[in-house]
């Protein structure tokens, strides 16, 4: 809607060429471009494509305007409210194109800018998009810093509740390294205690043993004796009954005997026999 057309050349040889825009408008004017190179149309892909106009009050100037490109035409729709801050006329308008290090611009044609009866105006200012773009990643940077602060605070806080962890968790080792050494001294101390009991127990059936063996080799030697004992003991019965039945032998047959006393110096004699002396 409301589209102008023009053709420019970038010999810049023409002239003469006007758009009228009118202030209070939004995206109210289209600009379609056709684009030569002396006379040959020129295949502007891989370009991009910039308006710049000068203000009339000839202070400011303005880089405004969305522009694509087709085989050799360039479509941009005005941004009214950079490009008709200043009512007027200037014929210093067109388009800059730019592929890496090389630009060109397009011959000049003129702005014809009514005025809004309606629209208060804004002192001017020169408006550019590139400085427009510089500002705005200016601003996405200042917003990405104050993320990354944001990120930074968060992560020095997590690294806080992270270090105290770690304090507690080490101080929580101390102590189950403290209680493990009370353990280990008090195992330690118990076992020597068993230990010391199991020697001293050891050391008392040592004792027990060699007084069991002492005992046994006194039981041994009572039973030598005592058998020593029987055998004499049996000897002397043998010899007894040998003389008893000697005696018999001598009595005489009425079973009478007869005591006889006998003096030789000091000793008195018993002496018994079978026959009345």
């Amino acid at each position: 809607m409301n589209t102008q057309t023009l053709e420019l050349d970038i010999s810049k040889r023409g002239g003469g060429q006007c758009v009228t825009i009118g202030q209070g408008d939004k995206s109210g004017t289209t600009i379609e471009a056709y684009v030569y190179d002396n006379g040959a149309p020129v295949a502007l892909a891989d370009y991009t494509v910039q308006l710049v106009a000068r203000l009339p009050d000839r202070v400011h100037y303005a880089r405004a305007g969305t522009a694509t490109v087709s085989s050799n035409v360039i479509t941009c729709t005005v941004d009214e409210s950079k490009l008709a801050s200043v009512a007027g006329y200037t014929d210093e308008a067109y388009f800059v194109i730019i592929k890496g290090d090389v630009e060109y611009s397009t011959e000049r044609f003129a702005l014809d800018i009514k005025r809004s009866a309606l629209d208060g105006q804004a002192p001017a200012q020169s408006w550019d998009n590139m400085v427009d773009a510089l500002i705005k990643q200016g601003e996405n940077a200042i917003d990405e810093i104050t993320g990354t602060n944001s990120s930074v605070e968060n992560n020095e806080k997590k690294r806080i509740e992270a270090e105290a962890s770690r304090v507690k968790a080490e101080s929580s080792r101390q102590s189950s390294e403290t209680l493990r050494g009370k353990e280990f001294s008090s195992l330690k101390l118990s076992s020597e205690e068993s230990a010391s009991c199991a020697i001293a127990s050891a050391e008392t059936a040592s004792r027990a043993t060699k007084n069991a063996d002492t005992a046994a080799k006194k039981a041994d030697a009572s039973k030598t004796a005592a058998d020593e004992a029987t055998v004499k003991a049996n000897a002397a019965a043998t010899d007894a009954l040998a003389a008893a039945e000697e005696a018999r032998g001598s009595i005489s047959p009425d079973k009478k005997v007869y005591i006889t006393y006998d003096t030789v110096g000091d000793t008195d004699y018993l002496t018994i026999i079978d026959a009345e002396a």
